[in-house]
């Protein structure tokens, strides 16, 4: 079974990532964290693990409260996306759950993330199964217990810290580079395989190999 990231991955989410951002920022008044730009800055914070990411300019725990709060405005903004799964992952996700299936990881909310991937996906196509924000536990965990139960081999994230995650948990890393971390951050991690486009991913899924 193959295990994905959503936002970044199967979902480009940086537009309304960067909105939130800014938002927090302003509503927190950490004024200390980066001003950024536009969407192509989010790199400047996604690197390595998400809340220590941001302790170069605030404590941990201040961090933890702001990633909880963009976590809740990303979350009431989804409404507002134009798509849901990236145009050229819908097939290869279909043809993926008529065979072995495939499961989503994610740090978003549950219900956000099926929502989205419905606007694109049959019901037949949706994941076997989705573990996100709402339930206990860290990624990597989640990951394990996909790896002990489900018999998970391989998770594609697009930061550094998914690498890692799914290292930790005994799982091949994949990682993408068209979503929310920079390739240097994704490289210090250390991923088994560096895939650069959405169609790069699409093809890779559908390999014999792994359907």
């Amino acid at each position: 079974m193959l295990v994905f990231d959503f936002d970044g991955v199967l979902h480009d989410s940086r537009k309304r990532a960067w909105r939130c951002y800014q938002d927090a920022r302003r509503e927190m008044e950490l004024w200390d964290l980066p001003d950024l730009a536009g969407p192509y800055d989010l790199p400047v914070v996604y690197q390595g693990v998400l809340s220590a990411s941001l302790t170069r300019w605030i404590d941990f725990e201040t961090a933890e409260r702001f990633w909880k709060l963009h976590a809740q405005l990303t979350d009431q903004a989804a409404a507002e996306e134009p798509h849901g799964v990236i145009p050229e992952l819908v097939g290869p996700l279909a043809e993926l759950a008529a065979g072995p299936g495939y499961a989503v990881v994610t740090g978003s909310h549950g219900s956000t993330v099926c929502a989205l991937l419905a606007r694109d996906l049959p019901a037949e196509a949706m994941p076997r199964v989705l573990l996100s924000r709402d339930e206990q536990g860290s990624k990597a965990d989640k990951l394990q217990f996909l790896r002990t139960w489900h018999g998970a081999k391989t998770y594609i994230g697009d930061t550094g810290s998914d690498v890692r995650h799914a290292h930790a948990a005994g799982l091949t890393a994949i990682a993408v580079s068209y979503g929310y971390a920079n390739l240097e951050d994704l490289t210090a991690a250390r991923p088994d395989q560096l895939l650069a486009t959405p169609a790069s991913l699409a093809a890779w899924c559908l390999a014999p190999a792994r359907r």
